[in-house]
């Protein structure tokens, strides 16, 4: 999942550190805030969610099980306990197993919310019109503008 035996270097206590380049560091960093923001998120569409089908409630829940994993493994990763993944990748390719692990991480929690609930492209013009009508039958913001943003 995580690029992480590049270049290690022994310490004189016999302790191996992976040399992670400054730019795969914000990579795992960027995946840590990730994986924390869509297992919050999978959580509290799983509390909204509740009274529907099973099935997409257990999505939720079974990213959130999935998210929690790899937050941790990134913090393993961040804080240097993790120096090797067994996964190997061929030579010369433009990304490394860092970044596929964050795509893999986005992925992963987004696809519960993207997909219970999504909308029909065909139908997304009736419905800015209906909004545009009904904003306009409601006439907006009805507070003078000091007020609210106070």
């Amino acid at each position: 999942m995580l690029q992480l035996l590049l270049h290690a270097e022994s310490l004189q206590n016999g302790t191996v550190i992976a040399a992670i380049s400054s730019r795969q560091m914000t990579v795992v960093t960027v995946a840590l805030w990730i994986s924390a923001f869509l297992f919050c998120l999978n959580v509290l569409l799983a509390i909204i969610y509740r009274k529907r089908r099973k099935a997409e409630v257990g999505s939720y829940y079974a990213v959130c099980v999935l998210e929690a994993l790899v937050f941790v493994v990134a913090l393993l990763v961040r804080v240097g306990v993790i120096t090797s993944v067994p996964f190997h990748l061929p030579p010369g390719l433009p990304v490394d197993r860092i970044d596929i692990g964050a795509a893999l991480a986005f992925g992963i929690g987004l696809f519960p919310a993207a997909f219970w609930n999504r909308v029909n492209l065909t139908e997304l013009p009736k419905r800015i019109v209906q909004d545009g009508r009904d904003m306009k039958k409601d006439a907006g913001v009805k507070l003078p503008p000091k007020e609210w943003m106070n």
